[in-house]
């Protein structure tokens, strides 16, 4: 995945490989690195672990899309997976919000207790107790399967989905972007075709793929975000290299020339 910004004089290269084993030998199943270069030149000028930029700047955008779309009162989080995504959405969601109450859902209790000791308000509940009055809700899992049914999501809750990036995975039902009066992701083409829950419900005929807009067009005016506290919106992300190339900026201190 590389990421160009022309303005920075900045190309960012990022390589990830996914090892389902390596937990077992204790590393994590994502390992890569993030190079970034002086576009002009060619000058390499940093290597970044990759995992963790991943995780940085996927929460980041996440957090931005409950900004734009989520209700303003929206006080109970419900979070699906205790990994590192989950951990890194956490930590910027309850940066941006004061819950009232945080679910943490995970395979492993131990994991998803573990989780929620890094909130005050935050405890490990059962998929059955989850979402019921949570008005966001992030589905951070390797899950190829739906997490839950449509009908348990009710109105007024904002949805980040950021675990499965395969056109033959899907999170959550390919219904509940019917549902939806807004559908938001990190990069439209990449999504229209590796986003499994986006893939399935374009298959079925239940949305257009003019209903998948990108968030950039939410922050930029171009496209609304809720328009009702009823509304049920949606934020999808499969990766971004624009994003990882301006997280690196940010990180190496590069601006643009005044």
């Amino acid at each position: 995945m590389s990421g160009v910004l022309t303005e920075l004089d900045l190309l960012s290269v990022k390589v990830i490989s996914v090892r389902p084993s390596n937990p077992a030998r204790g590393l994590e199943r994502l390992q890569g690195a993030l190079t970034v270069f002086e576009s002009s030149s060619g000058v390499p000028l940093a290597t970044l672990d990759a995992r963790a930029a991943t995780e940085v700047r996927t929460a980041a955008c996440s957090a931005v899309s409950f900004r734009l779309m989520a209700r303003r009162d929206a006080s109970v989080l419900t979070i699906f997976g205790a990994g590192p995504q989950a951990s890194a959405h956490l930590r910027a969601l309850a940066a941006e919000r004061q819950f009232d109450e945080v679910r943490i859902v995970g395979r492993h209790r131990a994991a998803a207790e573990k989780l929620a000791g890094l909130h005050p308000r935050a405890r490990a509940v059962d998929a059955a107790q989850a979402l019921r009055g949570a008005r966001a809700v992030v589905t951070a899992t390797n899950s190829a399967a739906p997490l839950f049914s449509s009908d348990s999501v009710e109105p007024g809750t904002h949805l980040m989905l950021v675990g499965s990036g395969s056109a033959a995975a899907s999170e959550i039902e390919p219904a509940l972007l019917a549902r939806a009066a807004a559908i938001r992701v990190d990069h439209r083409p990449t999504c229209l075709q590796e986003s499994g829950e986006i893939v399935a419900a374009l298959r079925e005929g239940l949305i257009e793929a003019w209903d998948v807009l990108e968030l950039g067009d939410v922050v930029l005016g171009r496209a609304p975000g809720r328009t009702d506290e009823d509304d049920i919106t949606v934020y999808k992300a499969v990766g971004n290299g624009t994003q990882d190339a301006a997280l690196a900026a940010l990180l190496l201190g590069v601006r643009a020339p005044r």
